[in-house]
């Protein structure tokens, strides 16, 4: 019997496929009459990875109600005793302002004036852009217990949050949230926010009158076309913004700019 030969050719190949190298070597083995082909060296680029989440929509331009806390169209009342507001405080066409100094304003009060009345002309524009957002997804009456991601939410009527409702901006901190009430917003609970989501992304557009409940902490910009009402030991980190009536603080209130 004679013995067995085995003769190797080797031969460099490259082939590009999506950018890829491949390359290969084609091994023969003789032996006898049985005759094998082995696939060596292959080496292959790792996938791209998924893309991350997305941003969301994106919010309104607010120009010069950028640094307002507080924006009305009728009154602005601070029942006290105490109550903080850590931003400006404008009035228009409304003049009529009390409680203050018994709440305290760290920010400039434009009461009447042609600046307020500029501010309320940017908010109306900053109302409608968000009012004529394309729906993404419909809520229920209720968001307690929810978790929602960036995107458009809308109502076909009135929305409440009893108990707590998390906004998460999925490792994003450009997230953003709107949410389209078409009547009356009334929080009995807390907004938290996860993943990286900021308060001054998130955009309550509300149809009618806004409710913060006693000891609520609300988070986000509160966009009213009428009231907006601060019970007792309510915070509101963001902006109460109404167009055509009043905001009202209770006691022990405090507001600060997201």
């Amino acid at each position: 019997m004679s013995a067995h030969t085995t003769s190797c050719w080797r031969s460099p190949m490259r082939i590009t496929l999506k950018n890829q190298m491949l390359r290969a070597a084609l091994c023969l083995l003789v032996s006898g009459a049985a005759l094998t082909l082995t696939a060596c060296d292959v080496h292959t680029a790792p996938a791209d990875p998924a893309p991350g989440p997305g941003p969301g929509p994106s919010g309104p331009s607010l120009g010069s109600v950028q640094s307002y806390g507080i924006l009305a169209g009728s009154t602005i009342t601070c029942v006290g005793p105490v109550g903080t507001i850590s931003a400006d405080l404008g009035l228009w066409p409304g003049s009529a302002v009390t409680g203050f100094p018994t709440c305290t304003i760290s920010g400039v009060q434009n009461m009447a004036n042609a600046v307020a009345q500029t501010a309320q002309g940017d908010l109306t524009v900053a109302y409608n852009s968000l009012a004529g957002r394309a729906c993404g997804t419909t809520i229920s009456a209720n968001l307690g217990g929810t978790t929602l991601a960036p995107g458009v939410y809308c109502s076909t009527s009135s929305v409440g949050v009893t108990g707590t409702v998390t906004l998460d901006g999925q490792g994003n901190t450009n997230a953003t949230f709107v949410i389209q009430v078409p009547s009356a917003l009334t929080v009995a609970g807390s907004v938290n926010l996860i993943g990286g989501a900021q308060a001054k992304n998130v955009w309550w557009q509300v149809g009618s009158s806004a409710t913060i409940g006693t000891g609520s902490v609300m988070k986000g910009n509160i966009v009213a076309f009428t009231t907006i009402t601060l019970n007792d030991n309510a915070t509101l980190l963001g902006r109460a913004l109404a167009r055509n009536g009043a905001v009202t603080m209770g006691s022990n209130n405090t507001i600060t700019l997201p």
